[in-house]
């Protein structure tokens, strides 16, 4: 199943500050990790309209700082895709994104390219690949297509609605992220898109230095989410456990039930 994982810049989050940069540490991070392929990865990046342009140059900045290749070789920051097909897949993916109204190429792209450390025409390596879709009634591709890849999109948002609607359009995800200490935005937006989600990852200003990202799922955690995202929980401690158990209830004479059941286990 696809799991269109969303990070969401909340309006207070200024250039500069402390969330702010945990914003960009965090995108920048799950776009280059594992060279995209990640189920938990972000691949909707929802930003205030007014903080566009901005926003942009600093994802840019720091993705295009990217040096792709064999990661054998010194200096190398993001491997390489793993097979001929997951390539494929990703230019294809790449180049609908873009064929989409209203979507545009910011950096990177379908285009072959020759790794750091690598033969020329050798192996499966694409760049760091930010999109633009300006217009959200145009985005449905966005929200409806993973590449599996080094590959999100920004997608820009007037009103907490707006990126509430935003996040529960891609039909279910395993987690997503919110960058923001503003104790009425943070709220809002989690009421408005938990149960589209297995997990929400709030980012602040107390996290910053210290904390693991959205990608992190750590043992005790549910990981799983709904629609898209496969509505599985492979973590979660005891709760991994009933995709393996079915409930089914037995009604008939008490002693004949408690009978059937180990010493003390029984319920009146």
């Amino acid at each position: 199943a696809d799991s269109l994982n969303a990070a969401i810049l909340g309006p207070d989050a200024d250039e500069g500050s402390e969330t702010y940069d945990l914003f960009l540490s965090d995108v920048v991070r799950d776009i280059t990790q594992k060279t995209g392929q990640k189920c938990t990865a972000i691949r909707r990046i929802f930003v205030p309209t007014e903080r566009i342009d901005g926003v942009l140059a600093d994802l840019a900045d720091r993705l295009g700082a990217c040096r792709v290749g064999n990661p054998a070789t010194s200096g190398v920051t993001m491997g390489p895709l793993t097979t001929r097909a997951q390539l494929d897949s990703v230019r294809a993916g790449i180049e609908a994104l873009v064929a989409a109204q209203g979507t545009s190429v910011l950096l990177g792209g379908s285009e072959p390219i020759d790794g750091l450390g690598s033969p020329a025409g050798k192996g499966f390596f694409v760049r760091p690949t930010l999109l633009l879709c300006k217009d959200l009634s145009q985005a449905h591709p966005v929200h409806h297509r993973e590449v599996f890849g080094p590959v999100a999109t920004v997608l820009p948002y007037s009103t907490s609605a707006e990126a509430i609607q935003g996040v529960r359009s891609g039909g279910g995800c395993l987690v997503t992220s919110v960058y923001s200490d503003d104790r009425k935005f943070v709220p809002t937006v989690a009421m408005g898109i938990g149960s589209y989600l297995g997990r929400l990852f709030i980012g602040s200003s107390k996290l910053s230095g210290q904390s693991p990202g959205p990608g992190t799922v750590f043992a005790t955690m549910n990981h799983g989410g709904p629609g898209r995202a496969g509505d599985g929980h492979e973590l979660g401690g005891t709760r991994g456990m009933q995709l393996y158990m079915q409930r089914c209830a037995v009604m008939g004479y008490k002693p004949t039930i408690e009978g059937l059941l180990p010493a003390g286990r029984a319920s009146k």
